[in-house]
């Protein structure tokens, strides 16, 4: 299988809609609507382990939007490849998090999507994050 432009397009926007729906703070439908059912989110490089499917992905933003004050993420050099199971995209992110508390978190991040096309577009089937700069 390849990507044609329009699928590179979509999946840009998929990669571009993570960011811009985390970054709504109190959009959990927004950002779970972007996943398969059946995802994964794995957060293992940030300590947090990995969160399944629509309900643990939805609670775990419910749980984060209640802490967060302001977010903003930029998404950069996204490149999508085809894959047996869909498509995988790649893309670098530099992200900052406010907490209500005052205390900031910045992330320096390798993302990795991977994503299924059905008939109601691209999703994201796993989010892997790795980080490109070790926090502390």
């Amino acid at each position: 299988m390849s990507l044609t432009a329009d699928d590179r397009f979509a999946i840009a926007d998929v990669v571009n809609g993570f960011a811009a729906a985390v970054d709504d703070i109190g959009n959990v439908e927004g950002v779970v609507a972007l996943f398969a059912p059946d995802a994964v989110y794995d957060l293992a490089a940030l300590g947090m382990g990995t969160i399944h499917g629509h309900k643990g992905i939805g609670d775990f933003f419910t749980t984060a939007f209640g802490g967060m004050a302001h977010n903003a993420h930029f998404m950069t050099n996204i490149v999508a490849s085809a894959t047996a199971g869909g498509a995988r995209a790649q893309a670098y992110g530099h992200a900052f998090s406010l907490s209500k508390e005052g205390s900031m978190l910045e992330v320096k991040a390798r993302y990795s999507f991977d994503l299924a096309c059905t008939g109601e577009g691209w999703h994201i089937t796993r989010l892997t994050m790795g980080l490109l700069i070790p926090l502390g």
